[in-house]
């Protein structure tokens, strides 16, 4: 599942727990004055960390996001504030449903590259090359796919990364040498994941890493 689609489920997921907080509303007693509807505490609370949790990895502690739906505790979580903060999160995930937040969505992609290429460098260090040709090329096919998108080249559901690489050099998204060192790329992949281990060795997937980073950094920062 791409990080778009776990960040809106999430969302998702945790705008139906909000609706079941609400769901557990209480009036006052009718002889009492000044008080307010609450909700059960323990699942507001629970709900309401959760939902901080993920606005501030999503947009940051500095957003109006994560800052408008934390104003709403500072009177304690009641029903008002609960129904108030359940609004907040309803607009974060239309912003970022429909792409209002896009330099933010890039810098979690380039995140989440960060983290495979630090998965396939580790492979590497511990002297499995070959899963780590098959993961560093992923990444990079990933990173083509979403390169694509971002230039309205439009993409088959399955498409193949030659066909890609090919498309955003014809678009002049990059010159013919980098055209060239991305096929090579493709083929240590390729032989990697075919157990065809003869046709590269350890420092062909090493110069392949260092390449792919630097390509990921040039386009996604």
């Amino acid at each position: 599942m791409k990080v778009d689609q776990r960040i809106l489920q999430r969302m998702d997921e945790l705008m139906k727990v909000g609706e079941k907080v609400l769901s557990t509303k209480r009036e006052p007693p009718s002889n009492t004055f000044g008080l307010s509807a609450s909700v059960n505490s323990q699942d507001a609370h629970q709900w309401f960390t959760s939902v901080q949790n993920l606005l501030v990895r999503v947009f940051g502690i500095d957003s109006e996001h994560y800052k408008n739906f934390s104003d709403k505790n500072k009177k304690g979580l009641k029903y008002h504030q609960v129904y108030c903060a359940q609004g907040v999160l309803k607009a974060a995930k239309d912003d970022y449903e429909n792409e209002q937040l896009f330099e933010l969505k890039k810098i979690i992609e380039a995140d989440l590259f960060d983290d495979f290429l630090e998965q396939a460098t580790s492979l590497l260090e511990a002297g499995y090359y070959q899963p780590s040709a098959v993961i560093a090329g992923s990444v990079l096919e990933d990173g083509l796919r979403k390169l694509c998108a971002n230039n309205q080249i439009v993409l088959s559901a399955k498409p193949k990364l030659d066909f890609m690489n090919a498309q955003l050099a014809k678009a002049g998204l990059y010159n013919k040498f980098t055209q060239k060192r991305i096929t090579a790329i493709a083929d240590i992949r390729n032989n990697a994941a075919h157990g065809k281990w003869d046709q590269f060795d350890k420092q062909d997937v090493q110069e392949m890493i260092s390449w792919i980073a630097k390509f990921m950094e040039n386009n996604y920062t």
